[in-house]
C-alpha cells in the first residue's frame, strides 16, 4: 500500500482518553502512546477527531519521519536512548501475532523503518554518550581504571557516580557509616560486589589515601583536612587522579598542589563541551531520518520495491531537488 496512507498517531499517556484505532499496531510507554495503521485516505480520522482525543496526527511521509526518529530514540527525553527501539520491536512482533490481515499490508513499511533505523542508528547515534554525573566522571578519569578507587562521600552525588566506577575495588568512606551503609543497600548487588565500605575514622581514610589509585571527593573543602590529604596523595608515585567535586576551583586551595586534579569546573566544562558535540550528533540524525523519508516517498512515487535501499546517481540528483 501507498506511503500516502500510513498514519501515525501519538499522545501523552496523561493526555488518555478512549483510543482511536483500535486495530492499529500500538505501542505503549510510560510517556506516550503510538498508532500506527495504513488506512484509504477517505477511511483516515479528521484531524479535528485527533486532536479531540489527544492525539498529534502524522501522515504519509511525514509519518514515517515521525515513527523513525521515534525509533531512533530522537522523539525521547533522552534524546538518543536505546530503549525505545527494543519496546517497537516488541509491539510489532506482538501485532503481528494478533493481526495477521492488518500485519500483513503494514509490514513492508515496518520493515523498512526497522532497517533504516538500524542504518541511522549505527551511522549518528551509537557514541553519543550519556551527560550524566558519573558518565562525565568516568571519562575525567580516563582510560581503564587500575584501582582500587577512593570514594569520599555518600550522598546524592557520590551514589550517582558510584555505578560508574568499573575498577576492581572501590573503597567507600564517609564519616558518617550508616548514610554509606545506605547507599550501598540502595545499589545493584553486582555493584556492592566490588564495594568495600571503609570505617568511618581518620586513620581507615589515610589508609585508604596511601593505597588508591584514583580518588573521587564529593564532600565539601575543608582547609585543614585538605591539606593533609594532599600530602597523604604525595606520599606514594601516583598514576592516577584526583577528582575534587567539592571545589570549582583549586586556585587559593592546597589542591593547586595536585597535579592533574579536575573539579567541578572541569566537569561543567565536559558537560558543555559534550552536550555540544551531541547536538551536533542528533542534528545530523534528525536529517538522516528525514533524507530517508523523502527517499521511501520517492520509492514510492515510481513504483520501487519498498524497503530498498539501493539508490544510483538518478535518485540523488531527484533528491536533491526536494531536499530540506
Amino acid at each position: 500500500m501507498s506511503l500516502s496512507q500510513l498514519i501515525a498517531l501519538n499522545r501523552k499517556v496523561a493526555d488518555a482518553a478512549p483510543a482511536l484505532l483500535p486495530d492499529a499496531c500500538a505501542l505503549s510507554t510510560c510517556l506516550r502512546e503510538v498508532r500506527v495503521a495504513l488506512l484509504p485516505e477517505d477511511a483516515q480520522p479528521a484531524p479535528m477527531q485527533t486532536a479531540a482525543a489527544g492525539y498529534e496526527l502524522h501522515r504519509g511521509a511525514e509519518a514515517y519521519r515521525f515513527l523513525l526518529q521515534l525509533a531512533c530514540g530522537l522523539e525521547s527525553e533522552i534524546a538518543g536512548e536505546t530503549e525505545i527501539f527494543g519496546q517497537i520491536k516488541q509491539a510489532w512482533r506482538d501485532y503481528e501475532a494478533t493481526h495477521a490481515a492488518e500485519a500483513r499490508a503494514l509490514r513492508p513499511w515496518m520493515q523498512r523503518l526497522l532497517q533504516d533505523t538500524k542504518e541511522v542508528r549505527s551511522e549518528h547515534v551509537v557514541g553519543l554518550g550519556s551527560a550524566t554525573y558519573g558518565s562525565l566522571v568516568r571519562r575525567l578519569l580516563g582510560g581503564t581504571l587500575r584501582g582500587p578507587t577512593l570514594l569520599l562521600g555518600a550522598g546524592q552525588l557520590a551514589e550517582t557516580i558510584l555505578p560508574f566506577l568499573d575498577t576492581g575495588e572501590v573503597r567507600v568512606w564517609n564519616r558518617g557509616r550508616e548514610r554509606a551503609h545506605n547507599m550501598l543497600a540502595r545499589a545493584r548487588a553486582p555493584q556492592t560486589e566490588r564495594v568495600r565500605l571503609l570505617e568511618c575514622s581518620r586513620e581507615a581514610e589515610d589508609a585508604a589515601w596511601r593505597g588508591a589509585h584514583d580518588v573521587v571527593i564529593c564532600i565539601p573543602a575543608d582547609g585543614v583536612r585538605d591539606a593533609e590529604r594532599v600530602a597523604l596523595w604525595h606520599s606514594q608515585p601516583r598514576q592516577g587522579r584526583v577528582l575534587h567535586l567539592g571545589i570549582d576551583a583549586t586556585t587559593g586551595t592546597a589542591w593547586q598542589q595536585v597535579p592533574r586534579l579536575a573539579t567541578l569546573h572541569d566537569l561543567f566544562g565536559l558537560r558543555d563541551a559534550q552536550a555540544v558535540q551531541r547536538e551536533a550528533l542528533l542534528a545530523r540524525a534528525r536529517k538522516a531520518c528525514a533524507d530517508k523519508a523523502q527517499l521511501a516517498q520517492l520509492d514510492d512515487a515510481d513504483g520501487s520495491r519498498i524497503g530498498n535501499a539501493n539508490h544510483g546517481w538518478e535518485d540523488l540528483a531527484v533528491f536533491q531537488a526536494f531536499s530540506y
